[in-house]
């Protein structure tokens, strides 16, 4: 595709046009996500492109939390203290907004609270809608985060909608997965569910100049003792004294709380300079990781074109005789009409 071929140069190349040509890119990507198989096949094709700008960025960091934990704020303030450590670093964040029920576009809410970098350019700020995919994760997020590496992003920051349990999908494609909360949102122990804090490397209390902000902080580091695999049992020995949380497999990160306020800047330096350790610690192990997911994105680039195809054919058949209507008739099965219509036959 000579169109996307031309967006991969530009966009790997340096200067003003980079921006504009990744920034199509990720539309293309977002729009046809099966695309990131021809984005592989363009960046082959490319003489002196480095093979580790497609195994940037070297950090890639999960937000997640319940909605109104402060995760936008959070971000926005990351992204200051890593400008501030690495001032000649691209840095990229990834907002995964509620979708418009109408428009199916992303809402927007986190470029208002990321205003101050709006001129920056070496922060690359890209919004998309979950269009109601679980986990909160738009399909062409892979595509979007594989792109800003190629523009360069060391560390990208990946922001989901915060949605409870679905959030586990961010597991998959985050090297850290960082969990934020906030007092005054309920029993502690709610949040513990499994599920999202299952899923959890670090754990963040955000508004820390709020009253209960210090016992959220403390339950959450007894709970955390209590998960571990060397915690010592109850004298009962029984069920209640089983680990609270399990560890998501494949991770390398030994869980830790942080205690912030993101609004006052509280915080924020110790949790981007651990950030940073783990980066320095961990680097080539999750680059190794993104090497061998390569066939993984690919494989899930071509079930993405086959069921766009398998759509566009039931949409087809739906038009000449109408398969829903026939199995609620009797006269024909689900194996039936799936059969017929993976063959292209109408039903």
């Amino acid at each position: 595709m000579a169109t996307l071929e031309h967006l991969v140069r530009s966009a790997a190349a340096p200067g003003a046009g980079a921006t504009r040509s990744a920034a199509r890119l990720m539309t293309l990507l977002g729009d046809d996500p099966s695309l990131l198989a021809d984005m592989y096949q363009a960046m082959a094709r490319i003489d002196g492109l480095a093979p580790d700008r497609m195994l940037l960025p070297r950090l890639l960091v999960g937000v997640t939390g319940p909605p109104g934990s402060g995760k936008s704020t959070l971000t926005d303030g990351l992204v200051r203290e890593f400008r501030l450590r690495c001032p000649d670093c691209r840095l990229g964040v990834v907002a995964v907004d509620p979708s418009s029920p109408f428009t199916g576009g992303a809402v927007l809410g986190d470029r208002v609270r990321m205003m101050r970098h709006a001129t920056d350019p070496m922060v690359f700020v890209r919004s998309m809608a979950s269009r109601g995919h679980l986990g909160g994760l738009a399909l062409g997020v892979k595509g979007v985060i594989r792109v800003m590496g190629l523009l360069g992003c060391e560390v990208v920051l990946l922001e989901t909608v915060g949605v409870g349990q679905s959030e586990v999908e961010i597991a998959s494609v985050a090297d850290v997965v960082m969990i934020v909360m906030a007092p005054g949102q309920g029993d502690s122990v709610q949040l513990l569910k499994a599920g999202l804090m299952e899923i959890g490397d670090l754990f963040v209390v955000n508004k820390a100049d709020r009253p209960d902000a210090g016992r959220l902080h403390g339950e959450l580091v007894t709970m955390l003792r209590l998960a571990r695999p060397d915690a010592t049992a109850s004298v009962d020995d029984d069920e209640e004294s089983a680990p609270l949380l399990n560890r998501r497999p494949g991770t390398l990160v030994e869980p830790a709380t942080f205690l912030v306020s993101a609004e006052q800047g509280a915080g924020v330096a110790a949790l981007a300079e651990a950030l940073d350790a783990l980066g320095r610690q961990h680097g080539e192990r999750w680059q190794q990781r993104r090497r061998e997911a390569v066939e993984d994105d690919i494989r899930e680039a071509v079930l993405e074109e086959a069921a766009r195809r398998i759509r566009v054919r039931f949409r087809a058949a739906e038009a000449v005789r109408s398969p829903v209507k026939a199995i609620l008739e009797g006269t024909l099965t689900v194996d039936q009409a799936a059969e017929e219509v993976l063959r292209g036959n109408e039903p």
